[in-house]
């Protein structure tokens, strides 16, 4: 894949399979230039001075960080200790291609949602949602099937702290780093009937689930899944009306 090397020299992996120390210092070296690069596309100072200052100091803190990476790991096995740095760097990097990729792919579903002459809200609401859920449904079946009891509740807490991350941790930390961006002057969110009617059924999920459970002693069944079905079936047809200009917000 072309970016199989770009993604292999910028996160770093000290598992056994996959130790390499030459890709280990490359991506201690070379993994605070692309975030000096995310962060430069993101301020507009790509080849201004502050952009260049900031490439300057991610330069220095690359070369700082494949030094030690030299000195601290041998050739023939991945390190035994202090392997938090290595693990915190390994996931940080990772979240940080994920966005990258996921901002490319948005923006070339909209590009294509533009060219067919589709939505681009139809496209969030159907393709997008269904894609950035499906994992993370596959997931949470092949547990629940294959996973004996333990899994089944593995896989329903899944369910519920998937979309309490995305919610607060991920809302929140966006809301964060945007008002950050727009400081001193204040960070306004749009008020539009959409983020409330997206609420009203994300409550209505709630406490259906709120409501069957105690009344079932706890066990999932048929009427727990239907009635989630219905609430996400009548909150999709209501979306893809007012998008389709068949029923007005």
């Amino acid at each position: 894949m072309p970016l199989f090397l770009p993604r292999r020299l910028t996160i770093p992996d000290v598992s056994e399979e996959r130790w390499s120390r030459t890709y280990a210092v490359a991506s201690a070296s070379l993994a605070p230039l692309l975030v000096a690069s995310l962060w430069n596309s993101k301020r507009g100072g790509i080849g201004t001075k502050e952009g260049i200052t900031v490439y300057l100091y991610a330069g220095l803190g690359g070369l700082v960080l494949g030094t030690l990476a030299l000195h601290t790991t041998k050739k023939p096995s991945p390190p035994k200790t202090a392997l938090f740095p290595w693990l915190a760097g390994g996931f940080l990097m990772s979240v940080l291609w994920t966005y990258i990729i996921a901002e490319e792919l948005v923006g070339l579903l909209v590009s294509v949602g533009y060219v067919l002459g589709i939505s681009p809200g139809i496209l969030g609401l159907t393709v997008l949602a269904w894609g950035n859920s499906v994992g993370d449904l596959i997931a949470n079946l092949a547990m629940a099937m294959n996973g004996s009891r333990d899994g089944a509740q593995i896989a329903i807490s899944g369910c519920y702290a998937g979309p309490i991350f995305n919610t607060l941790a991920g809302l929140g930390l966006s809301l964060v780093v945007s008002a950050w961006t727009s400081r001193p002057e204040p960070f306004e969110i749009p008020v539009v009937p959409a983020v409330f009617e997206i609420l009203g059924f994300m409550i209505g999920g709630l406490l259906w689930a709120l409501l069957i459970l105690p009344r079932k002693d706890m066990r999932l069944d048929r009427v727990l899944g239907i009635g989630l079905l219905a609430i996400y079936l009548c909150f999709l047809s209501l979306r893809l009306s007012q998008s389709l200009g068949i029923m007005h917000a």
